[in-house]
């Protein structure tokens, strides 16, 4: 399973980028205050979270963030 880690300074479009490239299965992290400022949130609230969960699937991923998940976390999803 491939795993990285997200820069510093990205953009919504860059992110859908690397979303799209992933292989199946393979992971990619994000800092979480990278995140937020992505998606124009100082943190990652309730709110930010469940609109960065539905961009997550539209990008064929889920999102992983709390509940045991220190990092937000992208897997790409195995069958398309």
């Amino acid at each position: 399973m491939e795993r990285g880690r997200m820069e510093a300074r990205m953009t919504k479009t860059e992110l859908a980028d690397t979303l799209h490239r992933l292989d199946p299965g393979a992971t990619v992290t994000v800092p979480p205050g990278v995140l937020a400022s992505v998606f124009g949130a100082g943190t990652l609230t309730k709110e930010t979270v469940a609109v960065i969960e539905a961009f997550a699937l539209d990008h064929r991923c889920t999102f992983s963030y709390g509940h045991g998940h220190d990092m937000p976390t992208f897997e790409k999803d195995d069958i398309f």
